[in-house]
């Protein structure tokens, strides 16, 4: 190891000269800096993502059982009854779902309405499905039937916080909800009173203005079905692996009836999912460019280190040592350089991540985005991934002097 030992004594050396030594310090911050600002875009990156599912999944589930034709499930017992007892499903949810209306009346009489996408389900199917009940704005996640002022028996229905100021509403307040009959021949629906119970707020503008809660019994009822469901909901232990655990479940399903169809939540988000990850490594390979521009840094000080060692090299030569070890010297050179460039970026990018996570000092408008202040979230994968490629650059970099050094004469070197 006596390579590294005197690449160790030329750095020292380098210390005595100002200009040489200014020069080492810009490669080597260099090298900081493009490690630090990748450390800190991709937290950033990671924590846009885990907040992204989070709310995409919250109120979502990770996958869903329905007819591939779009046809109603006549008796659904036997089907639940299987999902329940496969060992990857850890939560079940009947729903039905459909098209539908919304309309209220102001005290001043001006009439307001939306079209929604209606979801009937049982308040403990939608809890054990998705977090929708940690996003509740005002009201609570209640859907049952309640007394009305002489009115008799009204469903409760929980709407997004962006549809309740579309319309005009809040809790306490009386809607008219009308529901798109599923089959051409079927009889026709009409407006039914609800109460509004419960106001969400997702984060996500679609599910946030278009997304009505009701009961399983109150779709039904204004549907015109007893036992009938759209479809089943579920929730695996891993949201990332619902493509394969859908395929698992399918299997099992369609021993029931092979019109039945189990869809991941990856085949309606799926270009979001690409795209989220796209970004992400987009960044990495963009603004690596940065660590790739310093290591021309390190090549100017290790040919200018070369050149000033040229006699020192010729005499090592002279005395029996091999040329690859004579590269190896500048090599080690190149990479102390280069890995107290890693180290000093990733301390970097570590405290200004943490500082973040902390302080939150870099704060985003409310009405931007769904958070107020900028998220971060750091992995140690991505630590080692940005840690090892730096590395790797430098030590290309180092490649081209060392094989100069390498190269040269001795007796030419030592004539010099």
């Amino acid at each position: 190891m006596y390579e590294f030992l005197i690449a160790r004594r030329y750095l020292r050396s380098m210390r005595r000269r100002k200009r040489v030594s200014f020069t080492v310090m810009v490669a080597a911050a260099g090298v900081g800096l493009g490690v630090a600002a990748l450390v800190i875009v991709l937290s950033v990156s990671n924590g846009f993502s885990t907040l992204v599912w989070d709310r995409l999944l919250g109120v979502n589930a990770h996958a869903t059982v329905r007819k591939e034709a779009g046809q109603r499930i006549e008796d659904p017992e036997e089907l639940l009854n299987v999902l329940y007892a496969h060992p990857q499903v850890t939560a079940v949810s009947p729903f039905v779902a459909s098209e539908g209306a919304l309309l209220h009346r102001s005290f001043d009489d001006e009439v307001y309405s939306a079209g929604v996408m209606v979801r009937g389900v049982t308040p403990d199917g939608l809890e054990a499905v998705s977090d929708l009940s940690d996003y509740i704005w005002g009201g609570a996640l209640d859907l049952g039937p309640r007394e009305s002022e002489g009115r008799g028996r009204v469903y409760g229905i929980v709407i997004g916080r962006y549809l309740a100021d579309q319309l005009g509403v809040r809790v306490g307040s009386e809607v008219h909800l009308w529901i798109l009959p599923q089959e051409i021949f079927a009889a026709q629906t009409r407006f039914r009173r609800y109460v509004v119970t419960g106001i969400f707020s997702s984060g996500n503008p679609d599910f946030d203005s278009g997304l009505a809660f009701v009961s399983l019994a109150a779709a039904r009822r204004d549907l015109g079905w007893e036992r009938h469901i759209t479809g089943v909901r579920l929730r695996f232990d891993d949201a990332f692996r619902a493509q394969e655990t859908s395929a698992v479940v399918e299997e099992s399903a369609r021993r029931l009836d092979p019109a039945l169809a189990v869809h991941p939540w990856m085949r309606d988000h799926g270009n979001l999912y690409f795209s989220i990850h796209l970004e992400k490594w987009a960044s990495f390979l963009g603004i690596g460019l940065i660590v790739v521009v310093a290591g021309f840094n390190i090549v100017s000080v290790l040919t200018m280190n070369v050149a000033e060692r040229r006699r020192e090299i010729g005499i090592l030569k002279a005395l029996g040592v091999p040329p690859h070890r004579i590269g190896r010297i500048f090599t080690w050179q190149g990479l102390a350089v280069g890995l107290s460039g890693v180290l000093l970026g990733n301390l970097l990018g570590l405290s200004l991540c943490w500082a973040q996570q902390r302080y939150e000092f870099l704060k985003i408008p409310g009405d931007v985005l769904i958070t107020q202040a900028l998220p971060v979230e750091m992995q140690a994968s991505d630590f080692l991934a940005i840690s090892a490629s730096a590395t790797l650059i430098c030590y290309l970099f180092t490649l081209f002097p060392a094989r100069d050094a390498a190269a040269l004469d001795p007796v030419e070197a030592i004539r010099m």
